[in-house]
Order: C-alpha cells, then sequence, then structure tokens
C-alpha cells in the first residue's frame, strides 16, 4: 500500500509555495481522504524523504518556522529527515499534525415512499 502514497510528493513545490505564506505549523494542513489504503504515517514518511532530498530549499523557504521546531540550517533539517526525527521524534508533533486523514463517508440516498 505505501505505492499508493509514493506520488504523494514527487514535487514540493506546492509545499514550499504554502511554506512562504504561513508563520507557523498548526496553519498548514495536508489533508488525505480516508479509506483509499494510505494511512497518515505513510504520508508523514513520504514528505520526510521528500524533504530530504531538497532539504536546504525546504528550510530556506521559511527558516522561522523551522527555528521554532530546533532545526538551524538545511544540513539539520536533512540530518533530522534522514534520522527519521522529523516522524518520530516527540519535539516535531507540530510538524507531523499538518497531515490530516478524513474518514471516508459513505452516502445513501433514500427515496421518498
Amino acid at each position: 500500500m505505501l505505492s499508493r502514497a509514493s506520488n504523494l510528493f514527487g514535487d514540493l513545490g506546492q509545499f514550499k509555495a504554502y511554506l512562504r505564506e504561513i508563520d507557523s505549523f498548526d496553519k498548514l494542513y495536508i489533508i488525505q481522504q480516508g479509506g483509499r489504503g494510505v494511512k497518515r504515517k505513510q504520508i508523514i514518511d513520504q514528505l520526510e524523504q521528500a524533504i530530504a532530498k531538497d532539504a536546504k530549499s525546504v528550510y530556506t523557504t521559511n527558516q522561522k518556522i523551522w527555528n521554532e521546531l530546533g532545526i538551524e540550517n538545511g544540513a539539520d533539517l536533512y540530518e533530522k529527515c534522514s534520522t527519521k526525527k522529523l516522524s518520530k521524534s516527540e519535539q516535531f508533533q507540530e510538524f507531523r499534525n499538518v497531515v490530516v486523514i478524513t474518514k471516508k463517508h459513505r452516502y445513501a440516498i433514500q427515496e421518498n415512499q
């Protein structure tokens, strides 16, 4: 099922565009509809891997919000991603909270009798 999440962050252009506009991670949400076999952890892992590939650029897009998480530069962001600290350490829970999975809804149409 990981393959379903593998293409979510091929290009971080949109992610970086949102980073430019916010002043904290509590103003950013990545929303995935539930019920498609993709788990929240998979999305976080994929985002972390994508950030690691472009850590310097992602960091410089909005240094302030990364600094507030204790990340001091692009190399530090890369290290946090490559060691899975961004996805696992309690220190970065605010970052992980940007990923939200909605509940799968099934709608039933009832006929008037």
